[in-house]
Order: structure tokens, then C-alpha cells, then sequence
């Protein structure tokens, strides 16, 4: 008996040594849209390839409901299902972000505009419609809207005085009325199925003291720590900033920084009591171009990312990091913030994703 029992016990400790620690956090890839669902499958799979555990889906309201509310585009929606199947047979986790309004429930505006207050409902329905089409077993957190702190999405407003391309806060009121309404309407049907709710441009604290204020509820808070230009004299002007840097001097810049953004976000949530919420950076990245604001180079991106990834592996406990997803797989014009060049091929920082991959 006691030598069955010293058998067992040694398989025991043989399958332990040998089952890999989980990571600290899933390291995974924007996947922006495409006119043919055999060019999103390839981009899954080089996704894949560079070893991602998620991707990020981003899924359009616009083209899922143009016409009416209760009325989804057939094809469109074949196709969503396709990516989400196709990403699970992959082994890849998917986030499943969900923007861009219809013309009937903006009153014309553009696409990119929310809706009226009288159709966020049709917003929470339409996505709990979507996700039981594509089955919540599929879905690894539903991302609601796409930074509403930001003037590109969140309307024709004027920017809040002081800052960059943010919005006034007396919008955060709206967007957490349209999470909230999102949040009850998935966690009544899918009730263990994480809701990320802010999917804010930069490190915007003001604005998330704005949403909590207005009563936003989420399982898990998105965000969007972009780098803003270096304007110092000097050999990087006109570059981003790196992960690790942030010029206090500069009045626009403290929102738009890395490691001191995560820093400032993660120090107000645990003073505030919600030291358990996690934070999933679903973008963050920077451009290969000279343009100004982007690295400079295809080397320069490449540091870019060694330095975040250098960050999160020293900090993504202490930050509560989940999820940190690069903006994006693939360049696509003059955006030239893809891992992959346009042709496919890859660059510097393709390489360096595959080897850090945790």
C-alpha cells in the first residue's frame, strides 16, 4: 500500500514539473477587418503563427443592423461566426469589440458616431443577439464601443480644454449609460462572460473618475496607452515616446504614456477600492513610419515593443494586466503599425513578438 502510494505521488509530482506555469498575462493581436473572410482566416492564422493567445475582433453594428433594429445582415453576420470558429480551432482567445452605429440610430451621423440615448437598448440587444449567434463558449470578453473618450469616436465635439483629442467629461455620462446598458443586458443572458468597459485613448484618468462618478459598471477595465509624440530638443524629437518614458514638462503628454499612465490608472483604482479590477490593454503599439509621432524606423519599433514587453513582465501583477493586445497584425496603407509589412513579410518586431511570446 505505502508504495502505491509513493508511486502515485511521484506521477503526481512528474505531471506537475512537466505542465507549463500559466503567463501573467495573454500577449495577443489587433485583427482589423477585411473584404474576404479567406483573408481574415490568414490573418488568424499569422496571428497564430507569431504565437498570440488572443486577438482582438473588431465587429461592426453598422454593417451586422443597417436597416433596422431586430433585422441583422445574414452575411455579414456568417461571416463573424467564421472568424470566431475559425480563432477557437486556432486556439486563440477573441475579444470581441463591438462599434460603429447604424444611420437609424445616430439620426445620419457617421458611422463612427454613437447612438442616441433612445437606442442604446437596441445597442445592449443587437450584442446579446450577436454573441448568442456566435456562442459565448467562443468569447473571451466583450469589449463595449471603442474609446468614447476620443473626439474620432464619440461625435463632432470640441476636445476637453487641455488635452489631446479627448472629449469634454460630460460625455463620460453618456458612455457609461450605454455600457450599462450593455453590461445588464449581456450579464442577464451570459452571466460569466467578462464585460470590458472604458476602451479608453491613453491612460485618461480624469475621464475614468467621470465614469465612475456616472456609475459604470464592468467586469474589467480596457485601455488604450498609447504613446504621444516626444517634443523635446533633442535626437528623439518628433518621435513617440518610449513605453518608459513621459515628459511631465510637456501638459498634453501625461495622459498619453506607458508605464507612468498604467502606473497613475492602477494607484487611483486600489485607492478607490477596486483593487480587484483588472485592466486588459486591448491596443497599444506605435508606427514603424518617420512620420512625426511614429518610432522612426522598423528597429526603433521593434525597441518600442521590447520595452513593453520588458514592462509587463516586470509589472503585469502589480498592474493586474490580463491582457496586452499590439495595434495591430498587419500595416494597411500609410498606418504603418502592423507587425507585418503590407506584402506580409515580416518586420523586426514580428520576430520579437514570437520570441517574448509568454
Amino acid at each position: 500500500m505505502i508504495l502505491r502510494i509513493g508511486i502515485l505521488l511521484a506521477l503526481l509530482l512528474a505531471c506537475c514539473r512537466n505542465t507549463p506555469p500559466e503567463p501573467p498575462y495573454l500577449l495577443g493581436l489587433h485583427l482589423a477587418e477585411t473584404e474576404r473572410i479567406e483573408d481574415y482566416f490568414a490573418k488568424l492564422e499569422r496571428a497564430a503563427d507569431l504565437r498570440a493567445r488572443v486577438v482582438r475582433i473588431p465587429t461592426d453594428w453598422n454593417a451586422l443592423e443597417p436597416d433596422a433594429p431586430g433585422t441583422f445582415d445574414k452575411v455579414y453576420l456568417a461571416e463573424l461566426k467564421a472568424r470566431f470558429d475559425r480563432a477557437q480551432e486556432l486556439g486563440l482567445k477573441a475579444v470581441l469589440m463591438f462599434a460603429q452605429s447604424p444611420a437609424w440610430a445616430n439620426g445620419g451621423a457617421l458611422p463612427a458616431y454613437p447612438p442616441r440615448p433612445e437606442h442604446y437598448p437596441d445597442y445592449a440587444s443587437a450584442l446579446v443577439r450577436l454573441v448568442e449567434a456566435i456562442g459565448p463558449e467562443k468569447i473571451a470578453a466583450v469589449e463595449v464601443w471603442n474609446e468614447p473618450n476620443s473626439t474620432e469616436f464619440w461625435g463632432e465635439v470640441e476636445p476637453r480644454k487641455g488635452t489631446y483629442v479627448l472629449v469634454p467629461l460630460k460625455y463620460a455620462g453618456e458612455y457609461a449609460e450605454l455600457l450599462n446598458a450593455a453590461y445588464d443586458a449581456l450579464k442577464a443572458r451570459f452571466p460569466d462572460l467578462p464585460v470590458l468597459g472604458g476602451s479608453l485613448a491613453s491612460a485618461d484618468l480624469d475621464y475614468l473618475k467621470a465614469l465612475f462618478a456616472a456609475g459604470a459598471r464592468m467586469d474589467a477595465l480596457s485601455l488604450h496607452p498609447y504613446a504621444r509624440v516626444d517634443e523635446r530638443e533633442g535626437p528623439h524629437h518628433g518621435r513617440a515616446q518610449y513605453p518608459d518614458q513621459c515628459n511631465e514638462e510637456d501638459t498634453l503628454s501625461p495622459p498619453w504614456c506607458f508605464a507612468a499612465g498604467l502606473d497613475q490608472i492602477r494607484a487611483w483604482l486600489d485607492e478607490e477600492g477596486s483593487e480587484d479590477l483588472p485592466l486588459w490593454l486591448t491596443e497599444f503599439g506605435v508606427g514603424s513610419s518617420d512620420a512625426w509621432g511614429d518610432a522612426g524606423s522598423e528597429e526603433e519599433q521593434a525597441k518600442h515593443l521590447r520595452i513593453a514587453l520588458d514592462l509587463l513582465e516586470a509589472h503585469a501583477s502589480r498592474w493586474r494586466v490580463r491582457a496586452a493586445i499590439w495595434y495591430r497584425l498587419m500595416d494597411e496603407g500609410e498606418d504603418l503599425m502592423g507587425l507585418l509589412r503590407e506584402d506580409g513579410s515580416e518586420k523586426p518586431a514580428a520576430r520579437l513578438f514570437r520570441e517574448r511570446a509568454p
